[in-house]
Formats: structure tokens, C-alpha cells, sequence
């Protein structure tokens, strides 16, 4: 076969497409009109393709090339898709996009007014253009051109129809969301002619038409749950509605749907976008595709095939696009799938996705089994044959799932008779409900699980203790990292890929990192690749992939700060930061200073009120009291200054100690009385007195002159700050205050270095692109021996301490101060040591932000 699904996207599909585009514009003689661009960019986001108009420069239309038809259905690519247009709204001379996979496609026209992607879908809906195995290349490009052709020629003419069949089911399904009953009882008999369709296609005649049930409902569930699909037609009295009205013409476009589309992706896709909306806080987001693809063949690679009664698992299953994805990397029959869900309406979802990747066989005694338990529910029983656990765990910060986590910590302790070995402060959910799955399971079983990258990184106590988790209940064997681009649009988290044999630690783990995106990974090479022998460095698997080993000795000693060794693109800083700084005799680390006040993070505003505390970021209060002679002081609420010494701060504050208290009451009450920020409702949330009492506490906490402000969140510009006076900061700021003002100025400086931002770079998390510390982190970073560094550094400082330009780290320009303290450490070799990390810090920035 000349090209197949599991080719990179970049090197294998675009190509054939950009072809086809051309050969679209010179068969309708509009190649001098127009012409095809690749890799064209709207704001951050990069366009697969776009028919650009030669004259005008405008975009006819964008092509979004994917590698799979499950991957066109897929709602989060059409989405992807439609941004591109909604983004282009100035550029597009018409607002066509198409999404493909080459031997499929669907078309799309963006309109306002019909704001979800089903309903800007044009007919004919799902285009058969060409086959991958039956069509050489020569005749395949023809056909995909003929298609392009088609296409090109109606966005022209404008003679577009919209597909109003997913849009008519959608909005129905809307209104019936909060109605149990009428829900299940429209959603059977629009399932059931559109998996009829589904198996004509196929030549399966298990159904009749449904016409011949006369809207009898427990007549339609019957004979459909005859052949399976369960969850979908377990009819009740209690359960459905006797009968309900489908409109005949609704009945007709779904079963002419399904009989284009078999896989019911996009259907499923819709159901999860309506039953999930409002529930994305509690982990409810579907498995992008391509990742799940990546998940099933390291699973694989760690367990290798199932025998016939082995089963595979998602006791977390969602959607079910991770065990779809797995059906064909592990070859799966349908009695080898097992999954799990807690909300009962992704059952449905489960039964016609499932049910559907085996349309050709499914019957009542050869289908997948899905339950709705919740996970504390489920007993060691359950997972009796199961080889395989693939899952994507429920994402919740600590302080949102309190109650769920308790039942978990109950659950384990049931099992074991023994506490949860990670029940302390915020524990995010995704670690016990990954620790409770681990006792459930049999010993050896393979888990193959998404989770949070920040865990691998961060210094807190709740992530030592997930890594020790990860350690020994998972069982680490691989871990997988890769770009968080592209994946995920709903979750705010960087991902990995962890796969082990639960409680069965092993004494070595291969590390695999990709630089290229998920979608541009060739899969079936990644597969190939996995049987390399890895070696203690990382050296390259594949194209856009490298590999290593580490110990397990080295994972246990490196808990406590963190495996930065794991990060692929850190190993180089981390080196050139051990040999020059941590190991040098004139360096040491923060936490080891004698600082006159212990460091800590700023606190204004951690109780509420920023915007009266921070009394000018609030114009429609300020402006109340300008000239009443309010007292502020310096104040810093974000790291928005571009200059070394803050002077009054970007935004003073309000000191109730140094103001009479008539004119303190008269700004809260007027404050009292503002709209909160966006619009919202009159804050009601805090009385007069208590406002009060947190002004005065927080006035009390200001941090005195000679104190380093150090943001804990940057993106691009290495900032650091000095204040020659006492100043409020914020919970966005960790403050160092010195004896003097000398000791201030050179730590500050010091701070705004190339050296000490690449310090910073290895030390942090990334944090989906900003870097993150916390005390912890800033108390390892390195700095000078203050007291030893020579007097004419500290007067080429002085001098200059005022021309100081913050970096840009991506691109960081080597400045006078940077010359000046690497002359003072490294003498003869500053140069060359400067340049070396001038480009580690841009290597580093740049790929945090990419």
C-alpha cells in the first residue's frame, strides 16, 4: 500500500493533497486566479492548506489534512477546522473549509449565525473519494482532484447546501437533555435508523425499517436489542416513554447518515459535546484520537497481544476514544472490551461507538461489556481477566473534588486495610483514582494511562508523593512525552503517557520524548522503533524522536526535586547548570542565604479586594478620591514593569495605616457598591467590617526597602525587581528583602541575567508555556557568594543599574550586565561560557512556548 494511516501526516499526506489542490485550480482554468498555499498561519494557529486568491491575497477556502475517517469525524478536529475561518474573517474571500483524510472528506461553510461546526456541514455531508488499498497513486490524486475540483468549483458559484441533519438531531437532543425519559425514547428511534443504515451498508439486514413498529418504542428497543447496542435500547416502563414523535424526514437523513458514516464518530461526538457541556471541571473531556493510537501501541509494546480470553479496560471510559483507538493496534475482538463510566449518559455513547467498530459482527453474545459504576463501586472482581488497563483519568484540581477523593481514600483503605499513601493536602483526583485502580487490579496487570506532566516536574509535596506512586503501584516501565499543542483544546494541562505493570516496580524505565506533534508522528515506525536497545543518553528512535533508560535508583533519588532528567531538551542546561554553578565553589543556592526576613510569597489580595488594595488598578474607585489626599505606597500586582528598580510599583496601595479612617469607610462603602470586574452582580460576598479588617491586615504586611521581587509566573521577558522602599506585593511576587541595599542590587541584577533565567528555565515547571516556581524552586536556584564579589563588579553595576533591559528569553540578547558577572565568574572563559547559555535559554524559551 503506497501510503496508510499510520504515515506522518506532514510527509506522507500533505504532499498527495497539495497535488490534488493543483490539479483542482488548472482542470477548472483558474490556476493564474488562484493558488495553493501550505503552512500558512492566522494568529498562532498553522492552516494545513488555503486557496489564496493571487490578486486580492483572500482565502477561498482552508483544507485540514488528518490521516484517519475516524479523525474527520472526530467534533474537537472539526472545531480546529472551523477556528481557522472564524480567525481568517479578514483574510477569507469566502468562509469554505474542508476536513480530510484524503479518501474522505467533509465540507463546511462558516456562518455566525450557525455557530456549531454540525451545522455549517454541507451536503453532501460525508464524501467517498478514493481508497488507500484499491487505488494506485496516480488514480487516487485524480479522484481527490476531481473532488477538489467539485468543490472549488461550487464556493465559486456559491451553489452550497447545508447538511441540516446533525443540526435538526443536535437541537432536538438539546431540549431533552433535562428529560430523561423523552431523551431515551428519541434517542432510540433516531439510533435505530441510523444504525440500519449503518448495516445496509454493510449488506447486514438484522433490521427492518422501523415504520413497520408503528412508534410502538418498546417494540423498536426489542428487536434492536436483539442484535446489541444495550445501553442504548434497554427499554423499561420506567425507563421510556410509550412512544414519541421523529419527524418521518429526521428518520430519513439518519438513516441516510449512517449508511454513510458506519463508525457513528460523529454522532457520538455531538452526544459528548451536549452530555458533557458544564461538566469539563470534573475531568469530562474525550481522548484526542492520534494520542489514543500512541497509548494502545505502548500498551502493547509492554504487554504484547491478548490472548483470545484476555480483556482490555477503561474503567474511565468517556466517550471511548481510547478504546476505539486500540481496537485495531491490538487486534480486539468485541468480547475482549471492557468499560466503565459513572455518567450514565455516555453509556449510550459507549454502546453505538463500540457497537459500531465491529458493525459488521456485533451481536447479543459477541459485544463489548459496558457498566456505569462509580470507580469506589467496582470490586477486584471485575478486573478478574483484564491484561490491559487503558485510561485518561479524570483531571480535577484538589480543592475542587474533596468529597470524591474521600470516597476513594475509603475505598483503598477497604482494600487494603490500610491508609491511602498520598491523602494529604491538595491532591489533584487523577492520583488516587490512579492509586485505587492499582489495587484493584490484578499484580502485572499493564496500565497505559494519560496523566499531567506537571507531575513529574513540580516540588510540592503532593507531586513527591505521586511520583513515588507512580513508581511502585504503577509499576513504571515507559514514559512518553510529547508537544501539548494540538491536543486536548478543553484541558489547560500538559500531558504524558505512563505505562507499567501495577505493583511490579522495575529496575529500569525507557524515557521517549517527541519534538514533532502527535499528529505528525509516523505510528506504525513508532511501533517498530519501540525494539531498539536504549541506551543511558538520549539518542534518536526515530525522526522527531529520542530515547533513553534511566534506573530506577535514579528516579527514587531524584523525587524530591523533581525528574527534570526525563525532559529530552532540558539534559543539556541541566549539564552546563551542574558543571558551572552547582558544583562551582563562588556559587550557592538561594535557600542556603541568610536572609534577614525569611523569604515568602507576597500576600495582598490572597483574601480578595486586589482591586481596592491596589487602589489605582481600579479607575472608577481611584477617580471617586483623587483629590482627597489618599495616602498610597508602592505596590507591584503584576509583573508588568519594565524596569529594574519599581519606584512607586505598577500599581500603589492603599495603606489604611497612613489614612484617616473616615476616608477608609468612605472607599469601602463606595467600593461596596461597584459592579465586580466583567459585569457580574454587586459584590455582596464581604461586609464593611470585614473589608476593613483585611485592609488592615494587609497593611500590616508590607515588605521592607531592600526587598528582590521575584514573579512566580513568566512567560517570555526574564524579569526581576528591586524596591528601595517598603512595598506591597501580591501573590504573583516571591520576596527577598536584604540587610542593604548593595546586597539588593546585586542579587537583583544577578536575577536578571542570561544565567540565572536559564537557571530558572531548569528549575521551574512548564506550565502549558509558562514557567512556574514557587519558594521551593527559587530557594535551589543558584546565586553568587555576595560578600565575595570584587568591588569593581559592584561599581560596573552601579553604573549601569539603571540602563537594564530585561530579556527577551526567546531570542535573549547578550547585554553589559551580562558581560559584567560573567567576567566576574568566569574570567578568560566568560565569553564562550555566555554564549553557550545565551543559546540554551533561547532553545529552552522557544520550546516552552511553542
Amino acid at each position: 500500500m503506497w501510503i496508510s494511516y499510520s504515515d506522518s501526516e506532514v510527509n506522507k499526506f500533505h504532499p498527495v493533497c497539495e497535488r490534488a489542490l493543483n490539479r483542482a485550480l488548472l482542470l477548472l482554468e483558474k490556476e493564474s486566479e488562484y493558488r495553493v498555499l501550505h503552512h500558512q498561519y492566522t494568529g498562532s494557529l498553522e492552516m494545513d492548506y488555503v486557496i489564496q486568491n493571487i490578486i486580492t491575497g483572500k482565502y477561498l477556502c482552508v483544507v485540514e489534512v488528518k490521516r484517519t475517517p475516524s479523525d474527520i469525524h472526530s467534533a474537537r478536529y472539526q472545531f480546529q477546522a472551523m477556528s481557522y475561518v472564524q480567525m481568517n474573517a479578514n483574510e477569507s474571500e469566502k468562509p469554505f473549509y474542508i476536513l480530510t483524510n484524503l479518501e474522505y472528506a467533509f465540507a463546511f461553510r462558516y456562518d455566525s449565525n450557525r455557530p456549531r461546526v454540525f451545522q455549517q456541514m454541507l451536503k453532501p455531508g460525508l464524501s467517498n473519494i478514493g481508497s488507500f488499498v484499491d487505488d494506485d497513486e496516480e488514480t487516487f490524486t485524480s479522484k481527490l482532484a476531481e473532488y477538489f475540483k467539485e468543490r472549488i468549483n461550487e464556493y465559486c458559484n456559491n451553489t452550497y447546501e447545508y447538511l441540516v441533519t446533525l443540526e435538526e438531531f443536535a437541537e432536538h437532543m438539546e431540549k431533552l437533555k433535562g428529560q430523561p425519559k423523552k431523551w431515551k425514547s428519541y434517542l432510540a428511534v433516531s439510533l435505530y435508523e441510523y444504525i440500519r443504515g449503518a448495516f445496509t451498508f454493510l449488506n447486514r439486514n438484522d433490521l427492518p425499517d422501523i415504520r413497520v413498529f408503528h412508534n410502538n418504542i418498546a417494540r423498536i428497543c426489542n428487536e434492536a436489542a436483539r442484535v446489541n447496542f444495550k445501553d442504548i435500547f434497554d427499554y423499561s416502563e420506567d425507563k421510556f416513554e410509550n412512544e414519541t414523535n421523529v419527524e418521518n424526514s429526521s428518520l430519513i437523513n439518519l438513516y441516510d447518515f449512517g449508511n454513510q458514516n458506519i463508525s457513528g464518530d460523529s454522532v457520538s461526538g455531538i452526544l459528548h459535546q451536549i452530555v458533557s457541556a458544564g461538566h469539563e471541571h470534573e475531568g469530562e473531556v474525550p481522548t484526542d484520537l492520534e494520542l489514543g493510537r500512541i497509548v494502545a501501541e505502548l500498551a502493547k509494546y509492554i504487554n504484547g497481544n491478548l490472548d483470545v480470553n484476555d480483556l482490555l479496560c477503561d474503567p474511565a471510559a468517556g466517550s471511548g476514544n481510547l478504546v476505539s483507538a486500540a481496537v485495531e493496534t491490538l487486534n480486539l475482538r468485541p468480547t475482549q472490551i471492557l468499560v466503565n463510566d459513572w455518567n450514565p449518559r455516555l453509556l449510550e455513547l459507549l454502546s453505538l461507538r463500540l457497537g459500531l467498530n465491529f458493525a459488521r459482527t456485533v451481536s447479543r453474545d459477541n459485544s463489548p461489556k459496558i457498566h456505569n459504576s462509580n470507580i469506589v463501586d467496582l470490586e477486584n472482581s471485575f478486573f478478574e481477566n483484564v491484561k490491559i488497563i487503558v485510561m485518561n483519568p479524570p483531571f480535577v484540581a484538589g480543592i475542587n473534588c474533596v468529597e470524591r477523593k474521600q470516597e476513594i481514600y475509603r475505598k483503598i483503605c477497604s482494600l487494603t486495610g490500610e491508609n491511602s499513601s498520598i491523602n494529604i493536602g491538595q491532591m489533584p483526583l487523577e492520583a488516587p483514582f490512579l492509586e485505587l485502580i492499582t489495587h484493584l487490579i490484578k499484580p502485572g496487570t499493564t496500565i497505559a494511562c494519560v496523566f499531567p506532566k506537571t507531575h513529574l516536574m513540580a516540588r510540592g509535596n503532593e507531586a513527591q508523593l505521586i511520583r513515588r506512586l507512580i513508581l511502585n503501584n504503577l509499576g513504571l516501565r515507559v514514559v512518553f512525552t510529547y508537544p501539548g499543542n494540538e491536543i486536548f483544546d478543553e484541558v489547560v494541562k500538559d500531558t504524558c503517557v505512563l505505562v507499567g505493570k501495577a505493583m511490579h516496580p522495575s529496575d529500569s524505565i525507557e524515557v521517549i520524548s517527541s519534538y514533532e506533534k502527535i499528529p505528525d508522528l509516523d505510528t506504525h515506525r513508532f511501533s517498530r522503533s519501540l525494539s531498539n536497545e536504549f541506551t543511558v543518553d538520549f539518542t534518536s528512535m526515530m525522526p522527531g524522536v529520542v530515547a533513553k533508560k534511566v534506573t530506577i535508583d535514579e528516579l527514587r533519588n531524584s523525587i524530591t526535586d523533581g525528574w527534570r532528567s526525563l525532559n529530552s531538551e532540558m539534559v543539556d542546561a541541566i549539564s552546563f547548570v551542574k558543571a558551572n554553578f552547582e558544583t562551582a565553589p563562588l556559587m550557592r543556592t538561594l535557600g542556603e542565604y541568610d536572609f534577614i526576613v525569611r523569604p515568602k510569597r507576597g500576600n495582598a489580595g490572597n483574601n480578595g479586594g486586589s482591586d481596592i488594595m491596589f487602589f489605582k488598578s481600579r479607575e472608577d474607585l481611584y477617580r471617586q478620591f483623587r483629590n482627597r489626599g489618599v495616602v498610597l505606597k508602592a505596590g507591584m500586582r503584576n509583573a508588568r514593569l519594565d524596569t529594574l528598580d519599581i519606584g512607586e510599583g505598577d500599581s500603589e496601595f492603599l495603606d489604611v495605616t497612613s489614612n484617616d479612617e473616615q476616608i477608609i469607610d468612605e472607599i469601602i462603602d463606595s467600593y461596596i457598591q461597584l459592579p465586580a470586574r466583567g459585569g457580574r452582580q454587586q459584590r455582596q460576598e464581604k461586609t464593611h467590617q470585614e473589608w476593613k479588617r483585611i485592609l488592615q491586615r494587609e497593611s500590616r504586611n508590607g515588605f521592607g526597602q531592600n526587598s528582590v521581587l521575584v514573579p512566580r509566573a513568566i512567560r517570555t521577558s526574564g524579569k526581576a525587581y528591586l524596591s528601595t522602599k517598603q512595598v506591597f506585593v501580591s501573590t504573583n511576587f516571591v520576596v527577598y528583602t536584604m540587610s542593604t541595599y548593595e546586597e539588593a542590587l546585586l542579587l537583583s541584577t544577578w536575577m536578571t541575567t542570561i544565567f540565572y533565567q536559564l537557571i530558572c528555565e531548569v528549575t521551574s515547571k512548564d506550565q502549558e508555556g509558562m514557567r512556574k516556581m514557587e519558594v521551593a524552586d527559587i530557594n535551589t536556584t543558584f546565586i553568587p557568594q555576595l560578600d565575595m564579589i570584587s568591588l569593581n563588579t559592584r561599581n560596573r553595576i552601579n553604573e549601569i543599574k539603571d540602563e537594564i533591559v530585561f530579556l527577551n528569553l526567546k531570542n535573549p540578547e547578550i547585554r553589559d550586565i551580562d558581560k559584567i558577572w560573567a567576567e566576574e565568574l568566569f574570567g578568560d572563559e566568560a565569553n564562550v561560557i555566555l554564549d553557550t547559555a545565551q543559546s540554551l535559554l533561547s532553545f529552552l524559551a522557544h520550546k516552552r512556548n511553542s
